[in-house]
């Protein structure tokens, strides 16, 4: 699916035109008849419904139907009550809507689901892809439409903050590799007055944490039932079974719908990784609840190894750097395995850990409130961690605003740092790898020291609220960047964790039950007892992944290594080659030192994967594809 989005303005007719047609191409028009929505989508993903002068579409997947849309239509009084609709139109999916001239659209709030814009022409143009919005803007500056100068060329300071492990800060995690292509920031909306001017408004912040834990496990229950119900009307559908609590709780949610259910368990490389047994296990409960499906156990010995570069292009994501590269291989591996049995949709557990793990910065927040209780509590939290005294008093009663916190990031950015989080952190501390070329470090620090002077807003004051919706935007951008691959053996991967309502639902949860006393997911845990086994429920360990981490690096080591000789990174003065070969040809007991591999090894291979003449983009643009049913309009 991907689609482009023009205000109903004189210069749309210009840039639309500039399109290529195909039968592919899907319109969906203004009243004045100019197009609105130009792109490519299948059938089961449109919903869409008109009232008057009112319409709105959803795009992605949800169990909501066009009399449902209709309902809502009728009733609203203006855009900003669609705000409210993510508890009546459960799934993932964009919303677009228009009253009149008035147009709104909104993503989801992880970024699985998320809008970018450009200027083009002295309007803005909103797209799912930004390879999308940078193809156009060549299109339309070949056409004398230029837009802002290098317009949807490689944003080479874009790319340094990639580098950043494990992840940059929000605001410099919004900026894409395209220059002047921008994302909409999540929570946000993008809106078009009648006269065609664009703005972001915010449309979401998080709940007030103040459910306890008997009626948030109801609310999440809810929400992730029907968050999975919204994938199971497919005959058939296939899912992850790791063994753990976050994909277990998945399965037998989907297994409930009476669907054909295919799950799939990797078997792991270390004799000591239990993974498998549980695994194995939870498959064969499984099996007594659902109608119709099988389990595959996949050997390692039969799929690639981690690390394994991509073969083609397509095996990388255009929009940017793909944060699932060190495992991308075994995933398209996966997707043709059960594309094999008919399945079209893949669900995974991703978001779990994001929205339901231990959080100790909970404990902050907590304290703010309730000290005498964040104390008891993280005298507990103190027996499962070996915490000292004075790093819990930090977690307790540390902390800055969140721009003071970007600035002091700047600061800590040093090649190689590396320091253990603090438990008043707003998000994980990044740093930049040890071979990042000194320019690329100062780069980084001066972005971060900009975002900090723009004083940006956090997603909530309480830094709990904060972290875990942070958490589940990265959750969401490893998703849609996995999506983007397997999506080509036409298989959409999708998380029913990261839907705009399971979220919310997590985010609601007490402060005080987000901190479990045995290391559990006590509110997950909850909302699944009577649906998931108990012995699952109560499962506190986690997989290695150290054994698979080795053997990639080692069966890989030439290919990864002969990148240093011609690296596109080195050649825009982000890395020294010569500090990043010592790393991939020598023993790493330590597996944190490969940490800030993968973002390097991302853009790396992002920018191998660029046509020869970047200045056209990535991919053709919407119009040009040729995967979508024949055109309509609405």
């Amino acid at each position: 699916m991907d689609f482009l989005v023009f205000p109903d303005h004189p210069v749309t007719d210009r840039l639309a035109a500039r399109l290529p047609r195909t039968p592919a191409t899907r319109t969906i028009t203004h009243l004045s008849g100019r197009p609105w929505i130009v792109g490519h989508w299948r059938h089961e993903e449109l919903v869409t419904e008109r009232v008057g002068p009112r319409c709105a579409v959803l795009l992605g997947t949800t169990s909501a139907t066009s009399g449902a849309l209709a309902r809502v239509l009728r009733r609203l009084r203006g855009l900003d009550d669609l705000a409210g609709l993510r508890h009546e139109l459960p799934g993932s999916f964009f919303l677009l809507a228009r009253m009149g001239a008035e147009i709104r659209a909104q993503g989801s709030l992880s970024a699985v689901r998320r809008l970018h814009r450009t200027e083009l022409a002295g309007i803005t143009v909103l797209g799912s892809r930004p390879q999308d919005l940078a193809a156009l803007a060549h299109v339309a500056a070949d056409s004398g439409l230029p837009g802002a100068p290098g317009t949807g060329t490689v944003d080479e300071e874009a790319l340094a903050a990639r580098l950043l492990a494990p992840g940059a800060p929000l605001p410099l995690a919004l900026r894409t590799p395209w220059r002047a292509v921008h994302a909409v920031p999540p929570g946000h909306c993008a809106a078009h007055d009648p006269a065609g001017r664009y703005r972001e408004d915010r449309w979401w912040s998080p709940p007030e944490p103040d459910l306890p834990l008997p009626d948030a496990a109801e609310a999440v229950r809810e929400a992730l039932s029907a968050a999975v119900h919204a994938r199971t009307h497919r005959a058939t559908l296939s899912a992850d079974l790791s063994g753990g609590l976050d994909s277990t709780s998945v399965c037998f949610l989907a297994a409930r719908d009476g669907t054909e259910l295919i799950t799939t368990g990797w078997e792991g490389r270390d004799p000591a990784d239990d993974g498998p047994l549980w695994s194995a296990h939870s498959a064969y409960r499984l099996s007594r609840v659902r109608h119709e499906g099988r389990h595959l156990s996949l050997p390692y010995t039969d799929a690639p190894t981690w690390y394994t570069p991509p073969a083609l292009p397509a095996h990388t994501d255009p929009a940017g750097p793909l944060a699932a590269v060190r495992d991308a291989a075994r995933l398209l591996h996966q997707a043709r395995l059960v594309a094999k049995f008919g399945s079209r949709m893949h669900l995974a557990g991703v978001g779990g850990d994001e929205l339901f793990a231990l959080r100790p910065v909970a404990l902050n927040s907590l304290a703010r409130g309730d000290l005498r209780a964040a104390v008891r509590l993280a005298r507990r939290a103190r027996r499962l961690a070996p915490w000292s005294l004075p790093a819990t008093v930090r977690t307790l009663l540390g902390g800055r605003c969140y721009p003071r916190w970007l600035a002091a990031g700047a600061d800590r950015i040093a090649p190689g740092a590396r320091r253990r989080p603090a438990g008043t952190d707003w998000e994980d501390v990044p740093a930049m790898p040890p071979w990042a070329h000194p320019d690329a470090v100062a780069t980084v620090r001066r972005l971060l020291r900009e975002a900090a002077v723009a004083a940006p807003e956090p997603f909530d004051p309480l830094r709990a609220q904060h972290e875990t919706a942070a958490a589940a935007v990265r959750a969401g951008e490893r998703v849609r960047g996995i999506d983007a691959l397997t999506s080509a053996y036409g298989v959409a991967y999708e998380a029913p964790f990261l839907d705009d309502a399971v979220i919310e639902a997590a985010l609601a949860v007490r402060l005080a039950d987000r901190v479990p006393g045995d290391g559990g997911k006590p509110v997950l845990a909850a909302a699944m007892r009577g649906i998931v086994p108990g012995p699952v429920l109560g499962r506190r360990g986690r997989r290695a992944h150290s054994a698979e981490l080795h053997a990639g690096l080692r069966r890989n080591r030439r290919a990864l290594t002969a990148l240093c000789a011609d690296s596109r990174l080195a050649a825009l003065g982000l890395i020294r080659p010569e500090a990043l070969r010592p790393v991939l040809t020598s023993l790493q007991p330590d597996t944190g030192a490969l940490r800030p591999l993968d973002p390097t090894l991302a853009a790396e291979f992002w920018l191998r994967a660029l046509p020869a003449r970047p200045a056209h983009g990535t991919a053709p643009p919407p119009a040009a594809r040729t995967t979508a049913p024949a055109a309509e309009s609405d």
